[in-house]
């Protein structure tokens, strides 16, 4: 009997230490528990406030030392910061879109408000001469209208992928001087003779001839408008690449001017008065940029610059 009595007793203090480690575990489990849910409040309630304050850079923070949410915390802040660049990438393009709206209203209106005021002009009793140099302006504005929309679907094609450019051996050096050759009138109706620079042999590099005429092409055209003369054009070899040059005289110009001198639709004469769209060197730029190439602006001493730059093609 007094066996079955200690054993008795023995398994009592057994049930009486395992239930004991058992409400124990219990209790660990439901303060863990508590703990978990209280940093989950706390960041969901910092979740709230940072995303319903839009110019605010706080991220989340927590005190908990478990790994499991402060790795929950790190996925979540850099989502956050993701949701931030995002916005402010569709600001800025909200922004640009207005802008590019505005320009281009601005760019159609004018021409063909002008043009209108001229087509009541002939309607009226005026002479010959007059008659003359009032379809002259019209014929120009409309002109200038049809630039517009031209060089404005050929920047969306561009964008959007949708021109294709060969990338095949081509003599860059032949290209700008048969590009020189379709402005030769130009420059002589401006009384400048531009001195051009080049060296003997081929220039060979790999692109699309359509393509870099097109660049070419641009930035003469934006030479002959905004230039100030002292035209002076070369290619350069330096180590592996050719660099294509384009110089002249220019009105003075400040360092926002040669940050946005390549955006579409940016021109120096706010009035925008002057013969030019904004996007010829923007898609001077978009079409380097598809040959591999790259365009860069630069102002010194009274003259503007730019320079494109090809890798060469070993021969």
């Amino acid at each position: 009997m007094d066996g079955r009595r200690q054993l008795g007793a023995k398994m009592d203090n057994v049930w009486m230490i395992a239930t004991f480690v058992l409400l124990l575990i219990l209790l660990i489990i439901m303060i863990y528990h508590i703990y978990f849910r209280i940093n989950i409040k706390n960041i969901t309630k910092q979740l709230e406030e940072i995303m319903n304050i839009t110019d605010t850079n706080s991220l989340l923070t927590v005190v908990a030392k478990q790994s499991d949410i402060a790795d929950l915390v790190n996925i979540i802040n850099n989502m956050v910061r993701d949701i931030r660049q995002s916005r402010i990438q569709i600001n800025r393009l909200n922004r640009n879109f207005r802008k590019t709206i505005t320009n281009i209203s601005h760019d159609l209106r004018t021409p063909l408000t002008t043009a209108g005021g001229y087509v009541q002009m002939l309607q009226e009793s005026i002479t010959d001469e007059e008659r003359q140099e009032y379809t002259t302006i019209i014929l120009e504005r409309q002109n200038m209208v049809k630039i517009l929309l031209e060089q404005l679907f050929e920047y969306v094609r561009i964008e959007s992928g949708e021109i294709h450019y060969e990338h095949v051996s081509i003599d860059a050096k032949k290209v700008l001087i048969d590009t020189l050759t379709m402005y030769y009138d130009d420059f002589n109706n401006k009384g400048q003779e531009p001195t051009v620079q080049l060296p003997e042999g081929p220039c060979i590099i790999r692109g699309d001839e359509q393509g870099l005429k097109r660049i070419f092409s641009n930035i003469l055209f934006n030479a002959i408008v905004h230039g100030n003369g002292e035209y002076h054009f070369e290619v350069q070899e330096s180590g592996d690449c050719y660099t294509i040059v384009f110089s002249n005289g220019s009105e003075p110009m400040t360092s926002e001017d040669l940050d946005y001198i390549f955006d579409r639709f940016y021109t120096k004469d706010q009035s925008r008065n002057k013969k030019t769209t904004g996007l010829g060197l923007a898609i001077a730029k978009e079409i380097t940029k598809r040959l591999g190439g790259t365009i860069e602006a630069y102002y010194n001493n009274g003259r503007f610059q730019v320079e494109i730059s090809f890798p060469v093609v070993e021969g």
